[in-house]
């Protein structure tokens, strides 16, 4: 991803807010998608004033699919735990903009969830602490409060699995649960975001390695409302030039989902699709 070197601690959507402060009235826009097979559609999305932005985010994240059910989802297929497909926590160091470390925080609370549902806790040390640190430099005070809260019992309970997974997963609720006060929600946006490519990511790694990836490819295609979602998300927060590339690669991802059906045809297009936008993401 392009660099965009913006004073530390500018708001990430403070562009949009200038442009929709302009018309206080609401609107609907209506975007053209069009799929594999040239069928065309629209995704409508309400453009709100600066006063309404904040809630509109909010709102679409309380009702959307959770990223970790896609954690669930691959736990419960039996298929191995892939430490090769998360993001190294070498790359934490590499972000450096606000909109870099909010995707990036995202990439690796999914993987946090992931490792931790694996009981992979040898991972789940290293990629607690780069969390830690990415929502320490965005300034997310109830994330910080929430991972202090459970550091040093972490720490602790190393050893102990039994422990570690009632700790963790007592932090990713309180975690999951922060963005609900309206507080930082384009940060907030962009991390569930991520989350959701980083699973979608692993999902489609798994599922073209798998020998019978039938199932798979029929699970895939069951995320069409999340894709949207991510969509709906991104198009709102696209008047910022740092998001701006994003949403781009994601409209070819929701045009992959558009038809009635997801074959094997769709699930061959949108993998590099989803793979290309992750590596965006965590370069």
């Amino acid at each position: 991803m392009k660099r965009q070197f913006y004073t530390a601690g500018v708001f990430l959507l403070v562009a949009l807010l200038i442009c929709s402060s302009c018309n206080q009235r609401p609107k609907v826009k209506e975007n053209q998608v069009k799929n594999s097979k040239g069928q065309t559609g629209t995704v409508e999305v309400e453009i709100f004033d600066a006063v309404k932005l904040k809630d509109q985010l909010v709102d679409i994240i309380k009702t959307a699919p959770k990223p970790a059910d896609l954690v669930d989802f691959i736990n419960k297929g039996g298929y191995s735990y892939m430490a090769d497909l998360t993001l190294s926590t070498d790359n934490a160091e590499k972000y450096l903009t606000l909109t870099e470390q909010s995707l990036a925080a995202g990439v690796y609370k999914f993987d946090l969830y992931y490792a931790k549902v694996y009981n992979r806790y040898d991972l789940v040390d290293q990629i607690f602490d780069v969390e830690q640190k990415l929502v320490g430099k965005i300034g997310l005070q109830g994330d910080i409060t929430a991972m202090k809260k459970y550091n040093d019992r972490i720490k602790q309970n190393k050893e102990n699995t039994d422990s570690l997974n009632v700790i963790i997963s007592a932090v990713m609720n309180e975690l999951g649960q922060s963005y609900l006060s309206g507080e930082h929600s384009g940060v907030y946006a962009l991390s569930y975001v991520s989350a959701n490519i980083e699973g979608l990511y692993i999902l489609t790694q798994i599922a073209s390695m798998a020998k019978d990836n039938t199932e798979l490819i029929k699970l895939i295609g069951l995320q069409k409302d999340r894709v949207k979602t991510n969509y709906q998300l991104l198009e709102i927060m696209a008047a910022d030039p740092a998001v701006a590339p994003i949403f781009e690669k994601m409209k070819p991802i929701l045009n992959s989902f558009s038809g009635p059906e997801f074959t094997a045809k769709q699930f061959a297009e949108v993998t590099p699709l989803i793979a290309g936008l992750r590596n965006e993401i965590g370069k």
